[in-house]
């Protein structure tokens, strides 16, 4: 009975460690790929503020150029560019293509915040599942620990029962006192 008893107690003392290491090691994958995730956000958001660079450039050129086009096209017809609806058209033109550039602005620094969220979400994923790495393999010592502990508490009571078993005649009339202090 004592055999199996610690048998089992060792067993279950292992099982508790490779829990903890085999919780240890998922959380710890799910660090590094938590950490993969958050490279990856704040990459994106720098791709987002040099697309809205890009988006803004090309808005501020076609602008330039329609206004261009429409200057042009005014003075071939003779009219006087500098007042009255032809200089209404240009600022329109000019009041457009500034609304554009703004916008491709705005949203990619709207697109580059999310991101940048993102990325702060992933860091801190990365930071629990290190705790929860940490917490496992605790976790795992503590379970064995306590399993170890239980065995030892089982074998205690039986060594106490097996000791006062030896008092008076089991063991050809010994008592305790002839026994000494345990």
């Amino acid at each position: 009975m004592g055999a199996a008893a610690g048998a089992s107690a060792g067993l279950g003392a292992v099982g508790s460690i490779l829990t903890g290491i085999s919780g240890m090691e998922t959380a710890k994958a799910q660090a590094r790929v938590d950490q993969i995730n958050a490279r990856q956000a704040a990459n994106n958001a720098d791709v987002a503020l040099d697309q809205a660079q890009l988006a803004s450039r090309r808005d501020y050129q076609e602008g330039g150029a329609r206004l261009g086009a429409q200057r042009a096209q005014m003075a071939a017809n003779g009219v006087t560019l500098d007042s009255g609806s032809a200089l209404d058209v240009q600022q329109a033109t000019a009041r457009n293509t500034g609304r554009n550039v703004g916008t491709d602005m705005y949203q990619g620094d709207l697109n580059a915040v999310n991101f940048r969220n993102q990325a702060t979400s992933y860091n801190n994923a990365q930071r629990a599942a290190d705790a929860q790495a940490t917490n496992s393999m605790i976790g795992g010592g503590m379970g064995a620990a306590g399993s170890l502990a239980s065995s030892f508490s089982q074998f205690s009571d039986k060594w106490d029962d097996m000791r006062s078993d030896m008092d008076g005649d089991a063991f050809g009339g010994r008592t305790s006192s002839s026994w000494g202090s345990w």
